[in-house]
């Protein structure tokens, strides 16, 4: 089964944008091991105690990612953290974040993104 690393970025334009994306990654890689570093769960609570629509959508990835397996974080760079997390565990990497889906790309990982509300593997 694949394990699929989430960012924040991912979680949260599928929060904000209601898609298959579930299906779609099935489609594309088979069952799948949702994966969320706990960096990235950290970064999304931030995200969720303010006010307005950022914080809203942040809330809803909160909710969308709430049995996703945990992962402990090192201490680095949330993007660093992601990436390590993918080589280390053998993980896709599901982002909307072009600096980090290149960062991945170079790592020779597999990146899982969207493109008008569809998942696509790059």
């Amino acid at each position: 089964m694949a394990r699929v690393i989430f960012d924040s970025s991912f979680l949260m334009a599928v929060a904000g944008t209601p898609t298959t994306w579930s299906e779609d990654i099935v489609d594309l890689v088979g069952k799948f091991e949702p994966v969320l570093p706990e960096c990235v769960g950290e970064e999304l609570q931030r995200l969720a105690g303010g006010k307005g629509g950022r914080s809203s959508t942040a809330r809803v990835a909160l909710n969308l990612s709430a049995e996703f397996f945990r992962l402990a974080c090192g201490g680095a760079r949330v993007d660093d953290e992601i990436i390590s997390a993918a080589l280390t565990k053998g993980a896709i990497v599901a982002t909307t974040d072009a600096e980090l889906a290149r960062a991945a790309k170079a790592a020779h990982l597999k990146v899982i993104s969207l493109r008008r509300g569809r998942v696509w593997l790059r």
